[in-house]
């Protein structure tokens, strides 16, 4: 183009170019602070991430409480949040540093030097920071999947977790993974890069650590002791009958085969973590045995011995209570109990309930119905019998277990997610028919980075739930936190663990 020899035009020419150069570094300054929306929405998404990862790590530690044979996966999980607090520092100290190098944070909040783009070329490609990067990220995962004995899951995870570093293309003209990640690329852009390796890894952990999860069926109990038991259909027996009694042991775990039992030194089969003793007595009086049970720690071999002592009344009267279907009384249920009486007529029979209202189905059968948690009693007396009372706690339903269709979290098709239609609470191994209600939960969809949540009112999807679940797709991350339920018998609602899915 030729310079104009009219002083009028080559003002308005230069005018023209000026304000070209204007526009272009408004659109600039527009990119580079969309960079930093990013990097803010990949912090808030890692601390959602962190919240879960905190959650399932208390679960695995109490279940080590409960179960020595389970300290292993503490351990694991506890390298785990070492190895990913380590990089995690690790990243926060390089943006802390090329924060520093691009002249601090200015008065609008970022980096002064924001759209520099030589600091970050010889911070992290001259200097060979980005090396260094490239080796930490390599070397937390390496750490993390080691924590895997299975062979094939460690497959899986290694495919699945984000934590990685990425081929270069061929096209490319950059020699090393640093070059092509940060070469001539703005302090603005390169901050949101190291954010994400942070989140990649909370993510990674995440998945570990439900691995370990899912390995020791995490459940809602924590046994803190183990005690021996007798349960007998009677307290007392007629001469001539046969008395019979279930021993096991308390908080016993229904995937171990470690438990031996002997009365007076009688070997008796244990199947389904108990053992069933029969006696036939021939004489009225009282009787003594003496229990022993031992158990082995699959893990470590150690052996444990438990002792008590066996005792009941032989005589011509004799009265039991006994639970239909478990040891316990529970709130906002009826809870069937049998209670049967030998050599008294039933019309004779007097049944007083404290701390419950008993409901009397005819035939020696009633329904304790408890109106709060505590404690309870039974009285059983008349027909010459001598006063009888059996003590029960009064406990509330158990917490339910979050699903969604038939699954408890970890991964599902996009397909699958757009049709669920909401939260089951399941009350899992639980005989009485009762049903708990989701009162609300937040929903939280994670897509590159960016993080969308909704609340939800009851259990099925809402508007804003349903049309979250309907945007699924691939490399999704759905998180379902803050939970709260009504059981039976509940005056407050109760917070239930959250669950997550990961879109394949």
């Amino acid at each position: 183009m030729s310079i104009p020899k009219e002083p009028r035009q080559l003002m308005i020419n230069l005018m023209y170019l000026v304000l070209t150069a204007l526009l272009a570094l408004n659109v600039s300054a527009e990119l580079l602070h969309a960079f930093f929306s990013i990097d803010k929405s990949l912090n808030e998404s890692s601390t959602l991430v962190e919240k879960s990862n905190k959650q399932l790590t208390k679960a695995i530690n109490e279940q080590a409480d409960a179960y020595s044979q389970f300290e292993p996966f503490r351990k694991k999980a506890s390298k785990v949040r070492e190895t990913v607090a380590s990089f995690h520092k690790y990243v926060g100290d390089l943006k802390v540093e090329l924060t520093e190098k691009a002249g601090g944070i200015g008065k609008d909040g970022f980096p002064k030097r924001k759209s520099d783009k030589d600091i970050t070329t010889r911070f992290l490609v001259i200097e060979k920071t980005g090396e260094q990067l490239e080796n930490r990220i390599l070397e937390a995962r390496k750490e993390l999947l080691a924590l895997v004995d299975d062979d094939e899951i460690r497959n899986q995870l290694a495919l699945n977790i984000p934590l990685n570093i990425e081929p270069i293309p061929e096209d490319s003209d950059k020699k090393t993974w640093s070059e092509f990640k940060f070469k001539q690329m703005p302090v603005a852009a390169v901050l949101p890069m190291l954010t994400k390796f942070q989140h990649d890894a909370k993510i990674a952990e995440t998945a570990i650590l439900n691995h370990f999860s899912n390995e020791i069926s995490i459940t809602t109990m924590t046994p803190d002791a183990f005690e021996p038991v007798i349960a007998s259909n009677k307290n007392y027996v007629i001469r001539g009958e046969e008395f019979r009694g279930e021993i096991f042991l308390a908080a016993y775990s229904s995937t171990a085969d470690n438990i031996s039992v002997t009365v007076d030194g009688r070997d008796y089969p244990v199947q389904n973590g108990k053992a069933v003793f029969t006696s036939n007595p021939s004489s009225i009086g009282a009787r003594n045995h003496k229990m022993k049970i031992k158990l082995k720690n699959p893990l470590t071999g150690e052996v444990k011995s438990f002792e008590k002592n066996i005792s009941y009344e032989v005589g011509d009267r004799s009265v039991a209570i006994s639970l239909d279907k478990m040891n316990v009384f529970y709130v906002g249920v009826e809870n069937p109990i049998s209670v049967s009486v030998a050599g008294v007529p039933s019309p004779k029979i007097k049944v007083y309930a404290t701390g419950v209202e008993l409901k009397n189905n005819g035939n020696g059968k009633y329904f304790a119905i408890p109106g709060e948690t505590g404690n309870a009693s039974i009285t059983i007396s008349g027909g010459g019998l001598k006063s009888t009372t059996m003590e029960y706690t009064v406990k509330r339903i158990p917490d339910p277990v979050l699903m969604m269709g038939n699954k408890k979290g970890g991964t599902m098709s996009p397909g699958e997610m757009k049709i669920q239609p909401g939260l089951i609470p399941m009350l899992e191994n639980f005989d009485f028919k009762a049903k708990c209600k989701i009162d609300e939960f937040e929903v939280a969809r994670v897509r590159d980075g960016d993080v969308a949540t909704a609340m939800n009112k009851g259990g099925r999807f809402g508007t804003a739930a349903k049309r979250l679940t309907e945007k699924a797709k691939r490399n999704d991350i759905y998180y379902f936190d803050g939970v709260y339920a009504l059981c039976p018998g509940d005056k407050v609602r109760r917070k239930l663990n959250g669950i997550f899915f990961k879109i394949k």
